[in-house]
């Protein structure tokens, strides 16, 4: 018994230490250090010659040394087993195409594809080690050939994404319309992955397939699967009114969920395609029979006619009173909340608004409502330069809501109005227990003002520059944007700026923006990126210029610079990643 003890124990030893040879062969190998791999890849071998992961770096090593007889002789040895791991097979003609030895790589690759068609189990294993190799014509018979042999099993999934790859878009899109009508739960990850085929631009060759493909089967086969794909494919080429035509088919035909109308209603308002969206809102609103669903659609159409000024105030006004007086047995949470922002910052009705949200908070049940009153409330007094009674309800929020995300806005606003007074002691004071937030737009908000304040009164001791900019952004807040403008431009003369002068830049763009004067927002930026090339804010003004030559000049030449300095000079940017996308469509790449 003592001697059966002493053997686990000893090989309980072992594992871990050869785990840490192949981890340091595998950082060697990583590292270009071929020949300090090949020794410990030799010894794994030599203790393990049958572990597949050890014999496989090793004739990776070998291969990257040119030692291409070593690998062979390895591989063949292997292969000449009793029981053979098939991926030999596979690693055996990359070996022999490595050495451009196109016939022979061919003849095992073929036997690896024959062993999955004997032996299934192992086909995924061998269709990856193939992709991954970029034999992509292989994986494709390799799966075709495995589910021919046996009916049981299923690797469209697999296939297509390798049709994919193959740039053979026709049968991808077949494919994987089978898979999600006999699979519905991959119908989610399979549009995301179908978006790297399909554009804004709807004669691009992945859109026309698509559209083809979906409106075959659906002449064919009336699933509500295909108007429901069509509906997507609409949305990604930004026509809502095609989309909308899918949708109703959709709900006439079940009539069971509006939900689907809502989103695409949603997706419609956030694209700045107000008026499909409030047609698509609207006829949600005709069909619904829900009073719940009544009332969040009517406060979706109040906010679009509040931004498109498709009435006057005082109609706004009126229709608000009515959905109050028409809804009194729901939650109005979001109705007083929209109708409050209404009142205090487009009405000009702001102690209306103050006793709406003060009332609406004292006979709260739920003390998240509650928050969100209070939270508002605040926002609304700031607006008013009430800062004490701003300061009292974002305390409120904090101390019934303790840890939640709404809390932490409360204490970043506390912290805010505080900046703005030029408290900027107590400001730091708050945002140094906000910076470790789990939030991240919160911490990173909290670092940014925490940066901003730091760095202007370490050298500037009277704080005059900080406190005037403070004001200026006070005025931003309370949508006073020409007089902001006048401040900052003030601002720009004022001998202590120094390190101030590129905030003032960015804001003065941001600013100049949000009224309409694109010229003098393109200006401030392009000079904010002349003049400070290590400004915290210059992938944001390069990203914004580059939104504004789309949008705005129509000059996609001049965008894609903006965006490829951001691509080439700041990958650690937010924008990265949308920059990379943006300049992929403009540039027009088929993107996989």
């Amino acid at each position: 018994m003592r001697l059966l003890v002493v053997i686990f124990i000893s090989v309980l030893c072992h594992v871990p230490l050869r785990a840490q040879k192949a981890a340091l062969a595998e950082n060697y190998f990583d590292q270009g250090q071929y020949d300090k791999a090949l020794i410990i890849y030799q010894r794994l071998v030599e203790n393990q010659p049958r572990q597949p992961k050890y014999v496989l770096g090793l004739v990776k090593t070998y291969q990257q040394l040119s030692q291409f007889s070593e690998a062979e002789r390895l591989l063949k040895s292997r292969l000449g087993e009793t029981r053979v791991y098939p991926l030999y097979y596979i690693a055996l003609g990359d070996n022999f195409n490595k050495q451009r030895l196109v016939d022979s790589a061919q003849r095992y690759i073929d036997r690896g594809v024959q062993f999955a068609f004997q032996q299934p189990n192992y086909t995924i294993s061998i269709g990856k080690a193939l992709t991954d190799l970029s034999l992509l014509n292989d994986a494709k018979n390799l799966y075709t050939g495995v589910m021919e042999r046996h009916r049981d099993k299923d690797y469209r999934l697999q296939l297509a994404r390798v049709y994919g790859e193959l740039g053979d878009l026709a049968p991808m899109f077949e494919t994987y319309l089978s898979l999600m009508e006999t699979t519905p739960r991959f119908i989610p990850s399979i549009k995301r992955y179908l978006e790297t085929y399909v554009t804004t631009d709807k004669d691009n060759r992945g859109n026309v397939l698509l559209k083809n493909a979906l409106l075959n089967r659906l002449s064919q086969n009336q699933d509500p699967l295909y108007n429901d794909l069509l509906s997507w494919l609409f949305v990604q080429q930004r026509e809502y009114a095609k989309a909308f035509i899918q949708q109703k088919a959709i709900y006439l035909r079940l009539g069971n969920n509006l939900q689907s109308l809502r989103n695409l209603a949603h997706a419609a308002h956030l694209d700045q395609q107000s008026t499909m969206a409030k047609t698509i809102y609207e006829y949600v609103l005709s069909v619904a029979a829900d009073p719940r669903i009544q009332l969040s659609v009517s406060i979706e159409i109040l906010s679009i006619e509040r931004v498109s000024a498709i009435l006057s105030m005082d109609q706004i006004d009126s229709a608000y009173q009515k959905l109050l007086d028409d809804f009194p047995q729901l939650d109005q949470t979001q109705l007083i909340l929209d109708y409050s922002e209404f009142l205090a910052f487009e009405l000009g009705a702001s102690q209306r608004a103050i006793s709406q949200l003060n009332q609406a908070a004292e006979t709260a049940t739920k003390p998240f409502s509650q928050g969100r009153f209070r939270l508002l409330l605040g926002d609304i007094l700031v607006f008013n330069e009430r800062y004490n009674e701003a300061l009292v309800n974002y305390a409120l929020v904090q101390s019934a809501l303790k840890n939640d995300d709404l809390a932490q806005a409360a204490k970043f606003k506390e912290a805010q109005t505080s900046y703005f007074r030029g408290d900027f002691d107590w400001a730091q004071t708050q945002l140094k227990i906000l910076k470790s937030s789990t939030s991240q737009k919160m911490a990173n908000d909290a670092i940014a003002l925490h940066v901003l304040i730091n760095e202007n009164t370490l050298e500037d001791t009277t704080q005059l520059a900080l406190k005037k900019y403070a004001a200026a952004e006070l005025l931003i807040h309370q949508k006073q944007y020409k007089k902001a403008i006048t401040a900052l431009q003030e601002l720009q003369n004022d001998p202590k700026l120094d390190r101030l002068a590129d905030d003032v830049l960015h804001t003065l763009g941001q600013t100049s923006l949000a009224i309409g004067q694109t010229d003098a927002a393109k200006n401030y930026w392009q000079n904010l990126i002349d003049n400070y090339p290590e400004s915290v804010h210059l992938d944001d003004a390069l990203f914004e210029l580059a939104t504004l030559m789309i949008q705005v000049y129509n000059d996609p030449q001049t965008a894609k610079t903006y965006l490829e300095n951001i691509i080439f000079n700041h990958p650690d940017s937010i924008y990265f990643v949308a920059a990379q996308n943006q300049y992929r469509q403009l540039r027009g790449d088929q993107i996989n």
